[in-house]
């Protein structure tokens, strides 16, 4: 079971919600999601493009702008190396099209995921120094490649490194030392020493704060119109890769989704049409979880120079035909993860797995571009570190997922030894390694894992003690000023204690789903279980005995449980009607 937990920041609620012209509720809420004052609390309502930080307090930046502006003014051609996910495409079509309008000579290489690996390697440099290039620009990756920037400098290359990513280090005497590729500028804001203001940011971000950098520099129309454009680019790149939705990330994303809304980028209105989004209300959700798993695609079955394309295109036609073929690689992917987790629990069954703290899931016969896919829902579903492993062409290849105990990058660099190659950050890494090497990595891992048994308890955070009939339609209009909500930044989430469930039937094609008839203060109302309902039944007969759960679909019997749920507003025939999703129950 979860551990539930009332946030309970304290705060003059009424008076904040008549200053600001919400629910006193919606004021609290706010209040949780960390605003100290009724200016923070402002800022989170009202805050705007003006409320981003310097781009110049990033480390090295004042160099790369120098070193890149030098390349473009010598003519020296240039090359954009991205990575294979939303972060790392988004991140490249915003240096590609940003170089360009400073009147760079610029292309772009994006590495194959299964041919290359991540980031820029060996074969990409040696390409680039064949093609003439002059400048490498690295994004959304490069902190770890001090040997392959080290090779561009032999072939009589430059090169700048903008990456987010942890910077890999060696440890002496209990002390950390950065390695850091040595190069005109390294921008990453968690080098040592940064003094940024917000570190939580995405490739993207990085590269679309080097183009206001820039701009800083050397203004131009053309590159300001560039930047009012890329502010989309980084708000699919921040989403995609779970970045926190805090500070200037919070302000990018719901920006972008604003532009978005009537985007004239024809590769991101193709994919807004071949999945059903144009003319609809966009969130964080529709980046994470529709356009950007279109994108990711791309680079997990084919290649992600692919999607690049398609956002650098100009011809909509041609983009709105390729959009369709990625939406169906798309749910060819979402097929291949689906038997991949079934894999997985099935392999943790048969190897007794579950009594382990970290989970290192060796799927031999699944495709490698799923591997981080699958960690995700099995990390989800037990709340454990996760590392799902797959046989590739050379050697072994994997991913992990972390949770917020668990340090991931750190503990994969306790045991480096063990890997041909790794990066990432806390919450998510990929590494390579020798097959000999397979069950030593689980070993260890479990061994200096130092997780406690309430690590590995899911908390569930909720804001307030809130009765269903206290929930009104102006009440969700005031929450959904949360939105963009998202990691760090969740929309509100209410508990309440005995609410009576008199009945229950099943939704969906497969009755996947469920609605649950509820009272509460004697009133009824609907709340919809998109959960496991198997899971539901077996809590409900375990509670109150076998067979309580079929009584309740049959409407005989009724059961009371605390329940933690999430509102919203139904619209139906022009009517609106509150709507209450359940989310968790004890």
């Amino acid at each position: 079971m979860e551990k539930w937990i009332e946030i309970r920041k304290s705060g003059n609620f009424a008076e904040w919600g008549k200053e600001l012209g919400i629910d006193p509720l919606c004021a609290r809420v706010i209040r949780n999601r960390g605003a100290e004052t009724i200016d923070d609390a402002r800022n989170y309502l009202e805050g705007d493009m003006s409320l981003l930080h310097d781009p110049f307090l990033l480390p090295d930046m004042d160099k790369a702008v120098t070193g890149l502006l030098d390349a473009i003014d010598k003519g020296e051609k240039i090359r954009v190396v991205g990575d294979y996910d939303v972060d790392g495409v988004t991140s490249t079509c915003i240096l590609v099209k940003g170089i360009s309008a400073c009147g760079g000579d610029v292309s772009y290489a994006i590495p194959h995921r299964l041919k290359d690996g991540y980031g820029i390697n060996d074969d990409i440099v040696r390409d680039a120094s064949q093609s003439g290039v002059g400048l490498i620009i690295t994004c959304d990756n490069g902190i770890a490649a001090a040997s392959q920037v080290a090779l561009a400098y032999e072939l009589g290359m430059k090169v700048i490194v903008t990456d987010h990513h942890q910077v890999p280090f060696t440890e002496e005497n209990g002390l950390k030392k950065e390695i850091l590729p040595q190069c005109i500028a390294v921008v990453d804001p968690h080098r040592e020493g940064s003094v940024y203001p917000y570190r939580g940011i995405c490739g993207a971000m990085v590269a679309f704060k080097l183009l206001m950098a820039l701009q800083s520099r050397r203004p131009s129309n053309k590159l300001a119109a560039v930047i009012d454009e890329a502010v989309q680019f980084a708000a699919l790149g921040t989403a995609c890769d779970v970045m926190d939705l805090c500070d200037e990330n919070r302000i990018v994303v719901k920006e972008g989704l604003r532009k978005m809304a009537i985007t004239e980028n024809k590769g991101l209105k193709a994919l807004m049409t071949a999945n059903s989004l144009a003319g609809t209300k966009l969130s964080a959700y529709s980046l994470s979880f529709v356009i950007g798993p279109c994108i990711n695609s791309t680079g997990r079955l084919e290649s992600a120079s692919e999607s690049v394309g398609l956002l650098l295109s100009g011809d909509y036609d041609m983009c709105l035909k390729a959009a369709q073929e990625i939406r169906q690689l798309n749910d060819l992917r979402k097929n291949m993860t689906t038997t991949g987790v079934k894999k997985a629990l099935e392999i943790m069954e048969s190897e007794n797995l579950t009594e382990n703290k970290v989970l290192v899931i060796y799927l031999q016969d699944s495709h490698e571009s799923i591997a981080g896919l699958v960690a995700g829902k099995i990390k989800e579903r037990f709340n454990r570190p996760v590392l799902v492993i797959t046989k590739g062409e050379e050697g072994l290849k994997g991913s992990g997922r972390s949770i917020p105990a668990y340090n991931m990058f750190e503990k994969m660099s306790e045991v480096k030894e063990l890997f041909t190659k790794f990066g990432g950050h806390a919450m998510a890494a990929g590494f390579s390694l020798e097959e000999s090497n397979l069950s030593e990595l689980s070993k260890r891992l479990n061994e200096k894992a130092e997780l406690s048994v309430d690590d590995l308890v899911k908390e569930v955070r909720f804001d307030a003690c809130v009765p269903l009939d206290y929930i009104t339609t102006g009440l969700i209009r005031d929450l959904e000023k949360l939105e963009p909500v998202g990691s760090a930044n969740p929309g509100a989430m209410f508990a309440w204690k005995d609410v009576e469930i008199r009945s229950a039937s099943r939704m969906g094609k497969e009755g996947q789903y469920g609605k649950l008839n509820a009272y509460c203060n004697g009133k009824s109302y609907k709340l919809i279980n998109f959960g496991d309902m198997q899971a539901f039944d077996a809590y409900i007969d375990a509670k109150y005995g076998e067979g309580t759960s079929e009584d309740l679909y049959a409407g005989r019997k009724s059961v009371k449980l605390d329940i933690c749920y999430e509102p919203g507003i139904n619209e139906f025939k022009g009517n609106e009607y509150v709507d209450f999703k359940l989310k968790y129950y004890m």
